[in-house]
């Protein structure tokens, strides 16, 4: 490692704070606080690639620190999260369904980083998505079942081979006159 610091690094550290302290809320029975942490995780995720292209920081170490620090904010904190707001009343089976939900989005991480393809284009439903939606579960009152239904599909979203697309082409879905508002935005940052 150089000796400067890598501003991008220091972005993924914070997503992996905010997931750290999603855990420690949310075991108090601070759900809706462990949810922020998740969302200002989500925020550094969307940043730090961003930065590390800006600032020409791109290296391995920060890529495998994404991939831990999303699999803690994305995976274990909304999973945790869900289990004890929610499917803990069905222990056997909420367990199951949240370890189910870590597992596939640590295989969701792994597949993207050796997968080429999975790189290009998205290949499963990416973990952060996944993650906020989850975590989102754990702070609205929906049945059991049906937070049960919602974590598995998302689980199996994540590690299926259906495509999804990347931020690049929602860019492209959005309608003329946002894009050109967000251009011109990103222009003047310059």
């Amino acid at each position: 490692m150089s000796g400067r610091v890598n501003p991008a690094n220091l972005l993924t550290s914070g997503n992996l704070a905010a997931g750290f302290l999603a855990l420690i809320l949310a075991e108090q029975g601070e759900i809706g606080w462990a949810a922020g942490c998740v969302g200002a995780a989500a925020v550094f995720d969307s940043i730090d690639g961003l930065v590390a292209r800006l600032t020409k920081s791109e290296c391995e170490f920060g890529s495998q620190l994404d991939s831990l620090a999303d699999l803690v904010s994305f995976g274990v904190a909304p999973a945790l999260a869900v289990y004890l707001s929610t499917l803990n009343s069905l222990p056997v089976v909420g367990i199951a369904a949240c370890l189910g939900f870590v597992l596939c989005g640590g295989w969701r991480l792994a597949r993207f980083q050796i997968d080429e393809e999975s790189r290009r284009r998205f290949v499963g439903l990416s973990i952060p998505p996944a993650g906020v939606i989850a975590v989102v579960l754990a702070t609205v009152n929906l049945p059991r079942g049906l937070t049960l239904a919602i974590v598995a599909v998302l689980s199996l979203l994540m590690v299926s081979r259906l495509p999804f697309p990347t931020l690049a082409e929602l860019r492209r879905l959005t309608p003329p006159a946002l894009r050109a508002r967000v251009e011109a935005l990103q222009a003047a940052r310059k």
